[in-house]
């Protein structure tokens, strides 16, 4: 099975409640509504959850990665807009949204306060939650991680029991901290992998062209290996050759 194929379902799990968040934001919805937009919207991510468990090959194997899609960011760097389940993320996208569709539909019945507010706020967090499991580059994953945790501040903080300032207080302090320390392994971890890219590179580019190697290939005059002694990186007929390794 292409592990591309069905993409458009990893990207519909993800931008479907955050397009219900920003409508309802935006749109000048009475309390009623937008509770019942929001929990339309959750249902039908439930739905879309059911296709998705549909599309996925079991036979794969649980560990392998399907229902991807990818979009080259920064290529330099390596970063890039990659979404896709395994069978054990998956299974978490259907908790996540199972629980926030129950979660919603409680709120919607108890007629909460602000209710655009808190709604948008709970398809917010759905869809960055969602993207925390799809999440297949490591930056991507920390930009989820961290869009997660703007609506939690905020469901805390305005909606939540007493000593809700506190809480929110130590919950920012605590999350900062882990924010910060994931960060820094994620560039250490992106540059030392980069060096290491970057050394296979070079080694195969000298690989490719010693002097075993051009002797193979020779009479090419493309594969000439220049003298050790030589003070010039050029061929006795001043051309350059193209079988020096270059930097970099």
């Amino acid at each position: 099975m292409d592990p591309f194929a069905n993409g458009w379902m990893t990207d519909t799990l993800i931008l479907l409640p955050l397009g219900g968040a920003i409508f309802i934001a935006l749109a000048p919805l009475p309390r009623l509504a937008a509770g019942l937009v929001a929990l339309a919207v959750s249902l039908v991510e439930i739905a879309f959850w059911g296709g998705a468990l549909s599309a996925f090959d079991y036979r794969e194997g649980a560990a392998s990665v399907q229902l991807q899609d990818t979009t080259p960011w920064f290529g330099d760097l390596g970063i890039s807009y990659h979404v896709g389940f395994a069978g054990f993320a998956l299974w978490l996208v259907g908790l996540a949204s199972i629980a926030m569709t129950a979660a919603i539909a409680f709120a919607v019945w108890v007629r909460r306060e602000h209710a655009r507010a808190y709604f948008a706020s709970m398809l917010l967090l759905t869809s960055a939650l969602i993207g925390v499991f799809a999440a297949q580059d490591y930056l991507l994953f920390y930009v989820f991680w961290e869009a997660m945790l703007i609506p939690l501040y905020v469901l805390v903080g305005v909606w939540g029991g007493a000593g809700r300032l506190r809480a929110t207080l130590m919950f920012f302090i605590y999350t900062m901290v882990g924010s910060l320390l994931m960060l820094a392994s994620i560039v250490v971890l992106g540059i030392s992998h980069g060096s290491r890219r970057r050394t296979a590179r070079r080694r195969r580019r000298w690989r490719a062209c010693s002097p075993a190697s051009c002797r193979r290939r020779r009479p090419t005059a493309s594969c000439t290996w220049p003298s050790s002694t030589s003070p010039s990186r050029r061929t006795t007929s001043g051309r350059r050759s193209s079988c020096w390794p270059r930097s970099g």
